[in-house]
């Protein structure tokens, strides 16, 4: 009896510990797929999606916490939940994925069009850069091209001034020449006018004028010959041109011309001399436009002088050529 009673005792405590040591299996297993639907459920990512399937897990997670009997079937029901838990978890992040996607084709088709948009702008931009760029290169152009008028027309100025200048230059210059050449021909005239006062100076007072019973009588004083010579001195027929002058003035009447010498010297001498003079100043007044059958010529030697020949001076006053414009 005492060794049946241990026997029942070793059978029932092997009951008691394999049903202890069941029952705590089923209970991790159980506790573990109820973990796992808590933690879906809290994961505010994932919780959201799927909650079709999350309905489906957490209701057969209640079928297997009220499953009795059978552990088999208890562990069948924990094992669907289980698996109805991940198919919760997978659809929920596949919807994740999927609302992730979507969200970033959203924003992918919005960066396109932003994209688009920022390119249309860009390609506004470019246009409207293009076409500044074509006013300003427009406007530059004709800038350029009114600045280059304007500087062609400064040069046009300043080679017309120049030119002008150049003118005016050579134009002065010219007037400069002009009237050197004025003032040199004003001072060879003054000269010459010098010249002529000087001659006719010395011709007036070499020429003397004397109203005798024959006529007007020109006396040439001692400035057509030199001293015992019968030609003509150089600037001899300038002084006769003022005595044709005035022969001219009466060109009807006769004319004759005496020559004179002082006393000096042989008589005979003195009178050829006087004639040679005489037909000297004869020819020179025929040349200088007096009718040769107007005019006579006469030696009067030294026997009419109009001074003393004791001095210098007056031998000078007798050494002379008449020119007599007779009445008769």
């Amino acid at each position: 009896m005492k060794l049946l009673g241990i026997r029942v005792w070793l059978v029932m405590l092997t009951v008691v510990l394999s049903a202890c040591t069941a029952t705590p299996k089923k209970d991790l297993a159980l506790e573990r797929v109820r973990d796992e639907l808590n933690n879906l459920k809290s994961n505010t990512e994932l919780a959201g999606y799927a909650p079709l399937a999350l309905g489906e897990a957490e209701r057969a997670l209640r079928n297997a916490e009220l499953a009795t009997g059978d552990d088999l079937y208890r562990s069948y029901l924990v094992y669907m939940a289980d698996r109805r838990i991940q198919i919760a978890r997978t659809m929920a992040e596949r919807e994740q994925h999927e609302q992730i996607l979507d969200e970033l084709e959203s924003e992918r088709s919005a960066m396109l069009i932003k994209a688009s948009q920022m390119e249309a702008d860009q390609a506004r931009m470019e246009a409207e850069r293009a076409r500044l760029l074509v006013a300003t290169t427009s406007e530059d152009a004709q800038r350029a091209r009114e600045e280059k008028e304007a500087a062609l027309r400064k040069e046009a100025e300043a080679a017309r001034a120049a030119e002008l200048s150049a003118e005016e230059a050579e134009q002065a210059r010219r007037l400069a020449e002009s009237r050197a050449s004025e003032a040199e021909f004003a001072r060879r005239e003054a000269d010459l006018a010098s010249q002529q006062i000087s001659s006719l100076t010395r011709q007036l007072e070499n020429l003397q004028l004397r109203q005798t019973e024959s006529g007007v009588v020109v006396t040439l004083g001692d400035v057509l010959f030199a001293s015992g010579e019968a030609q003509l001195v150089e600037g001899g027929r300038s002084s006769l041109e003022e005595v044709v002058d005035l022969l001219q003035t009466e060109p009807d009447k006769k004319i004759r011309v005496e020559g004179h010498t002082d006393s000096l010297g042989d008589a005979a001498a003195n009178l050829l001399l006087s004639e040679q003079r005489a037909q000297s100043v004869l020819e020179a007044l025929v040349s200088l436009g007096v009718a040769s059958e107007r005019i006579t010529a006469t030696g009067m030697g030294e026997d009419f002088p109009i001074a003393s020949n004791d001095d210098e001076e007056g031998r000078a006053r007798n050494r002379r050529v008449d020119v007599i414009l007779l009445d008769n």
